[in-house]
């Protein structure tokens, strides 16, 4: 913009000098040679006419003139009348705000604007943050007359006013409280463990409960930073590769549980009571024949029982130390006899009991093994009858009312029976009715666990020992060897009260906190697992499981190797210390499975599948002496692996 003097180089000279002259005027420094320049009141009317910047000025000059005389004269009244013409920023019509100076331009005036502002009046403001952002790195903030730079959140100001650079909230340490604080261009994150997630307002990482948002498909369990989802093991289910739903326990090893219809199994009733009962009624006397092939690995048990009522005479013939053994009872008195090979390697044989001129002759594969004198018939008289029952697998009274108490329980095989001279053809066509009556056929040594059921013992884990005074020292050691048929299922389980599972042993297909489908044996304690091995389930070949656990320490190995704890050693001792607790109460020792207990009780729940045999504290488990054992459960049989075709 241009000061008056400045703007009047523009116009042509006489004008330029007319200015000066009338600037003079105002000033009251006329000389005569400047007025002498005008020549006359038409020449200076001739140099301003149509002139707007000054065509206000002349008329109120000739008015001084017109009033006070001549120029000439310098008469003080003209020259105040020149000097009080109106100046054109008398008011100032600038904008106060935005007006730097405001310049009289004789009949026009000029507004010299501050920085920001603009328009004639000084009343515009520049807004400079429409061209390049005012130079404004981020953000640029106009404001009347000015403008500033500012940023985004998570940025500061630098020292030059218009650039940002990043705020590095980690730096503070207070950001992220707890958790771990990751700095971001502009912003920043708080990082937690897989499992969980951060809360602003606690400033810490909480627990996700993954339970809640229903990611199970049936039971679920929530825990610090993770979760576990359980499937129906009773119900023959286990966890599906996703982690999450289930699907089939499915065997991986086929096992040879073909059966043989014209076989009669021997096992079939735990509770000891016969398998076959015969009931034979002459009218003379009949003497007793027996014959029989058989087939056992069970070195005790009752092959069959001939005679009367528990008072009269009556003989048992059965099984200890897998030699075969004869008790006798007649007139009130018992006897005993034993001889003869071992017979429980399970081949088969051929067995004969013979009533032979009042001795009992004893023959296996047609060898006499024992005579035994007897005085009596073994046939009782009632009512004109010769009666004389039998009984096969078991006995028709209590085992305590032996000669000689023997568990009657055995887990043989009879083929090609003959009794009495071959009037016994209904068991062949019951037996063959019944295939729970009939015999695997093909068996090797151990237990087999059909996936169906469990034995329970009650076994004691304490005991006083003298160095430890008054304190009761207690531990497990567990051997088992097993050939399983599937990846999932129970060896071993300790159940207390309440149905709380206070220790397993078990296969499982997962990793638990590693979420990874693998085979493993787990060892735990309510549901924690301690430790865990790898294992090759489905391989079909034998494999050792050995676990023990005592106070301050439990481990578990698998075929000599030793497992990885998966818990703390503090973590250890609290669940040694629960387990300790539930030792001093009542447990139960379940093999093969579990009870009727709640899915999450346990890592598994599944019926364990496939062949095994149990050492617990140095001690073999005999299935026939568990406190109860499901009739599926075949205590000293095992069906082998079936081979593939060619």
């Amino acid at each position: 913009m241009l000061r008056a003097r400045e703007a009047a180089q523009f116009l042509r000279p006489r004008q330029r000098r007319a200015y000066q002259v009338f600037e003079e005027a105002k000033q009251g420094h006329l000389e005569r040679e400047c007025i002498e320049e005008l020549c006359s009141q038409e020449e200076a009317r001739e140099v301003f006419e149509n002139d707007p910047e000054t065509e206000y000025f002349y008329p109120r000059y000739l008015d001084c003139i017109t009033k006070h005389g001549s120029p000439y004269i310098k008469s003080p009244a003209f020259v105040a009348c020149v000097q009080n013409l109106p100046d054109q920023c008398t008011p100032n019509p600038c904008t106060k705000e935005g007006t730097q100076v405001c310049q009289d331009l004789m009949g026009n005036f000029y507004c010299q604007c501050r920085a920001g502002w603009g328009g004639r009046l000084c009343d515009q403001d520049v807004n400079e943050c429409s061209q390049k952002n005012g130079g404004c790195n981020q953000i640029c903030l106009n404001k009347p007359g000015s403008f500033h730079c500012a940023c985004y959140s998570g940025y500061a100001l630098s020292a030059d006013g218009r650039t940002c650079q990043d705020v590095d909230e980690c730096a503070e340490g207070r950001a992220c409280g707890e958790a771990r604080c990751r700095n971001l261009p502009g912003s920043y994150s708080c990082l937690c463990d897989e499992g969980y997630a951060f809360s602003s307002q606690e400033k810490a990482c909480q627990d996700v409960d993954e339970c809640a948002e229903g990611r199970c498909e049936q039971a679920c369990v929530n825990s610090p930073g993770g979760y576990t989802c359980h499937c129906d093991g009773r119900g023959g289910l286990k966890l599906s590769p996703d982690m999450n739903t289930c699907e089939d326990i499915l065997p991986c090893v086929p096992f040879n549980v073909a059966k043989s219809v014209k076989s009669l199994y021997l096992g079939r009733m735990f509770s000891g009571t016969p398998v076959i009962r015969l009931r034979f009624k002459r009218l003379q006397p009949t003497r007793l024949l027996a014959e029989f092939d058989f087939r056992t690995f069970d070195p005790e048990g009752v092959l069959f029982f001939a005679g009367g009522h528990q008072d009269s005479a009556w003989i048992v013939l059965g099984l200890r130390a897998g030699r075969l053994e004869l008790q006798l009872h007649y007139r009130g008195v018992g006897r005993i006899t034993s001889s003869g090979p071992v017979i429980n390697h399970g081949m088969w044989q051929t067995i004969s009991v013979e009533e032979l001129d009042r001795n009992l002759v004893i023959k296996v594969n047609k060898d006499a093994v024992m005579k035994i004198a007897v005085a009596g018939d073994l046939s009782q008289l009632d009512r004109g009858l010769y009666h004389l029952n039998l009984t096969v697998g078991g006995i028709p009274f209590k085992e305590k009312d032996l000669v000689q108490p023997m568990n009657p329980r055995l887990d043989g095989c009879m083929r090609s029976w003959n009794w009495l001279s071959g009037e016994d053809t209904t068991i062949q066509e019951t037996v063959k009715a019944n295939s729970k009556m009939q015999c695997f056929s093909v068996t090797e040594r151990g237990s087999f666990y059909p996936g169906t059921g469990f034995a329970f013992y009650s076994l004691d884990y304490t005991q006083t020992s003298a160095d430890a005074g008054t304190d009761a020292a207690w531990g497990i050691e567990v051997v088992a060897r097993i050939r399983p048929a599937t990846d999932t299922g129970v060896l071993l389980a300790l159940v207390g009260g309440d149905r709380v599972v206070a220790l397993s042993v078990a296969l499982v297909d997962y990793h638990s906190t590693k979420k990874l489908k693998k085979q493993l044996v787990v060892l735990a304690v309510e549901g924690v697992t301690l430790a865990l091995m790898e294992i090759k389930v489905c391989d079909g070949q034998e494999h050792r499981v050995a676990v023990s656990v005592r106070k301050g320490e439990a481990t578990l190995e698998v075929d000599g190797t030793r497992g990885q704890s998966e818990v703390s050693a503090v973590g250890l001792q609290e669940s040694l210390a629960v387990l300790e607790r539930h030792l001093q109460g009542s447990v139960l020792t379940f093999l093969g499975g579990l009870p009727d207990v709640p899915v999450t009780s346990a890592p598994v729940t599944a019926f364990y599948r496939g062949c095994m045999t149990l050492e617990v504290n140095q001690q073999a488990l005999d299935l026939d002496e568990a406190a109860y054992k499901h009739s599926d459960i075949t205590s000293h049989s095992c069906p082998p692996v079936e081979q593939a075709g060619p």
